[in-house]
């Protein structure tokens, strides 16, 4: 990774970037691998020394498991490089596991000359519970603005960013199960100064999307609204419903209408979901300054959420766990966009950018992806000895410089720049020296 770097002239700031942590499910299978000489049990969780250790301690013996899952750690750094710089055998890691693992991978990227300056999870809860013991116990995360200091160099500050396009998710899954009070449903809906955000008025904008035959939301259909499991992960059809398409679809559906103003809150929270929307999906105007304007309108979305909060926990007539969206939600909300805003503070100036278009989790979700589609004959789930080879292979690739980056530069493929063979022992004069190599 660092001989990489250094052939593509990867500038210092180029190094300075985040870790993007995700699962993979795979097959839990026990293989016999040899390299070189020494045979290895491939396919038990293993987790470094210290998690091994622990395990001992909590269970009073050396359990023996097999890994369900791969947890990834993958380098992006602020201009494009990329790396998968390593994954565990894991059995759905623990917020302990990832604790280690990530402090142990900050540490030898520090070594080899890469500074980590953010960490980016999805939602889920294992990640939440690891990224508060990240913080001290004294502090809300929401007051360190989600900063944390470095175990190792305690000046240096570490943001925590929570993926946007899972929080996009979230807030759309809030907004689908929201209903009205007579429905058959639950009963459950948001409201925001006193006027309900249900999904009956997505599904009004949709007919009425089409009934002149010339379409304002051009990309909205039935499978964003009539939302089945495999469209809920989805993360275009999130977008789609969140954005200024939307939000301009139901300003004019409001004003066909003869009680307006049922709509408005409905509009008040597609006015911000669609700055989220529009900033993080804009891959050509990265920022520069902290004057940019993007940056206020991100503080306000995130002020806007927080008083809908405060007014709704505040009220004496609506209880928050029904009339809000979810606390994980919330912090995931404050989380994204904090951080994203603080991560800024710490990196802008001299010249520096960064282009909030690419600060999401896409780069592991590829990685998973190509695990699964272009390796292992389109294998869903691989087994964790076919999950190491295939990792090389896409390690080589790939460009290792991305030409989605801040720095604008061609990316290039990875090339061998080696003048004599990777082992001699390989060549025709020496076949009955003949072994298994992982490059």
């Amino acid at each position: 990774m660092s001989k990489e770097a250094d052939r593509q002239a990867v500038s210092d700031f180029g190094k300075h970037g985040g870790l993007l942590i995700d699962e993979m499910t795979i097959q839990d299978d026990l293989v016999i691998s040899k390299s070189g000489d020494v045979w290895n049990l491939v396919g038990m969780v293993e987790m470094g020394e210290t998690n091994d250790n622990i395990d001992i301690i909590c269970n009073g013996k050396r359990r023996v498991q097999l890994a369900t899952h791969a947890l990834q750690f993958v380098f992006h750094g602020l201009t494009g490089f990329r790396w998968p710089v390593v994954y565990y055998g894991s059995n759905t890691a623990t917020a302990h596991q990832l604790y280690n693992c990530f402090w142990k991978c900050v540490d030898v990227l520090d070594e080899n000359g890469f500074t980590v300056d953010y960490v980016m999870t999805d939602g889920a809860s294992t990640n939440r519970s690891f990224v508060n013991m990240l913080f001290p116990k004294s502090h809300s995360r929401r007051d360190d603005s989600f900063i944390f200091p470095d175990v190792f160099y305690r000046e240096h500050k570490i943001c925590a960013i929570q993926d946007i396009m899972h929080v996009l998710k979230k807030i759309r899954n809030n907004i689908e199960s929201s209903t009205n009070e007579n429905s058959s449903k639950s009963g459950r809906y948001l409201v925001l100064e006193n006027e309900k955000i249900v999904w009956d008025h997505w599904k009004e904008c949709l007919q009425f999307n089409f009934q002149n035959g010339f379409a304002i939301h051009p990309k909205l259909t039935e499978e964003h609204i009539n939302l089945t499991p495999a469209s809920k992960m989805r993360n275009q059809l999130a977008i789609d419903v969140l954005n200024k398409n939307m939000l301009y679809l139901m300003k004019s559906y409001q004003a066909t209408l003869d009680n307006p103003n049922r709509l408005s809150s409905s509009i008040k929270i597609l006015e911000h979901t669609s700055t989220l929307a529009d900033i993080f999906n804009d891959h050509n105007r990265p920022i520069a300054t902290l004057n940019d304007a993007r940056l206020k309108d991100l503080e306000k979305t995130v002020e806007f959420f927080n008083v809908w909060e405060g007014n709704v926990n505040k009220s004496v007539t609506h209880v928050a766990k029904k009339k809000l969206i979810t606390w994980e939600t919330r912090d995931d909300i404050n989380s994204s966009v904090t951080g994203f805003l603080s991560l800024c503070k710490l990196m802008l100036g001299k010249g520096n950018t960064i282009n909030p278009g690419y600060l999401n989790s896409d780069l592991v979700e590829n990685l998973f992806g190509q695990q699964r589609g272009l390796r292992n004959g389109l294998n869903t789930n691989p087994t964790l000895k076919q999950y190491g080879p295939s990792n090389t292979a896409i390690i080589l690739g790939q460009c290792s410089v991305s030409n989605k980056s801040n720095s604008g530069t061609t990316a290039s493929f990875f090339s061998s720049t080696t003048p004599c063979p990777l082992n001699p022992g390989r060549n025709k004069a020496a076949l009955e020296k003949r072994r298994s190599i992982r490059i």
